[in-house]
């Protein structure tokens, strides 16, 4: 069976690794010559649309979840008749299960071995996945230029002693609230009035602490009245979580290096073999449960890391928003998993 991929530039890496580490793929495509993977139909070129429908398997990665039935529908009808889709998903898996029971995750659930065999890649796909390859190795120096004003402190994370390691956002930015209002497609004026930690002149975690609690029942205000979804809560939340995290990281340890994506460029520290003696934390994906790239990527290297449970339901998070009670179960979290991060961090 021939792979070919047809996505965004940066999502072919993630979507390999979970090609490679998910037998149901590699089943669900075992009747078929072609496997095509896309996530989003205008990457695919008029050839493949034209394929054979008794010869090809489509697979659409949704990475973001299906937030409607309507949209795995759209891509179905567009692929006309006869054509075998499957729709790959990160996060929200349980919703997407019991709207089509044909959909499945990208990743599997539970450690992934990368070890499934029996499919090649068609020469336009290798040659994208051996660039990727190549710019994993060649990720610190790249590090280095777009680290505006870290250089020093990013070109010794790539040869320093063990640290703490977290790349990505967190906290409720004015950044993160936009993408996450486009991405739910509502109107960012709703969050006129919100509490923005990052415009604090002199941050602390005490500074952050009392932010969590007005953002927490600001959120659960717009949740209650109906003007956001459950997803935009539970995602704008666990930022929040990291937050907490990161900030109360700060207060105790000067064994970190954290970078969060609205600071200037993207230090990537994951899809590379490279800054493999830190230890790294991993706070779950945003978007939903189970696997995610970022995880992928880190057992992909082989990297350790610790997981911070962030998780909850939608119902449950609200009303520890509202009650002022997300402090109290982080910090339960907080304090099974300090021990782990320091032990981690000293060991090594």
């Amino acid at each position: 069976m021939k792979i070919g991929m047809y996505l965004g530039r940066s999502k072919y890496w993630w979507a390999w690794l979970g090609i490679r580490s998910n037998p149901a793929i590699a089943e669900a495509a075992h009747d078929f010559e072609y496997a095509v993977f896309f996530d989003d139909l205008r990457h695919l070129p008029p050839q493949v649309l034209e394929l054979d429908r008794r010869r090809a398997k489509y697979f659409c990665i949704f990475w973001d979840g299906i937030r409607a039935v309507a949209e795995n529908e759209e891509v179905r009808l567009a692929l006309g008749p006869g054509a075998d889709l499957t729709a790959l998903v990160v996060g929200e898996e349980p919703y997407v299960l019991r709207s089509d029971p044909n959909a499945m995750g990208l990743y599997p659930e539970g450690p992934m071995s990368f070890s499934v065999i029996g499919m090649r890649l068609d020469f336009r796909t290798s040659a994208i996945l051996l660039g990727a390859r190549i710019k994993a190795l060649l990720m610190p120096l790249k590090n280095v230029m777009q680290s505006k004003g870290r250089r020093s402190e990013t070109a010794m994370l790539l040869w320093g002693e063990c640290r703490i390691v977290f790349c990505g956002s967190y906290g409720t930015t004015p950044q993160a609230i936009a993408e996450l209002c486009a991405r739910n497609s509502i109107d960012q004026h709703l969050f006129d009035g919100y509490e923005y930690f990052c415009n604090e002149g002199a941050p602390s975690f005490d500074r952050y602490r009392q932010c969590l609690r007005t953002n927490g029942l600001f959120l659960a205000r717009l949740y209650d009245r109906s003007a956001i979804s459950a997803g935009l809560l539970h995602s704008a939340v666990h930022l929040l979580g990291r937050g907490y995290f990161i900030e109360k990281l700060r207060s105790v340890s000067t064994r970190i290096f954290i970078h969060g994506y609205t600071a200037g460029g993207n230090i990537n520290v994951y899809t590379t073999p490279w800054y493999r003696q830190h230890l790294f934390l991993d706070f779950g994906s945003t978007v939903g449960p189970g696997n995610y790239p970022r995880l992928a990527d880190l057992q992909y290297f082989r990297k350790k890391f610790v997981e911070i449970d962030l998780s909850g339901e939608a119902d449950e998070l609200a009303a520890a928003a509202r009650s002022g009670e997300l402090e109290t179960r982080w910090e339960a979290e907080w304090k099974q998993k300090w021990p782990l991060l320091l032990s981690g961090a000293s060991s090594r």
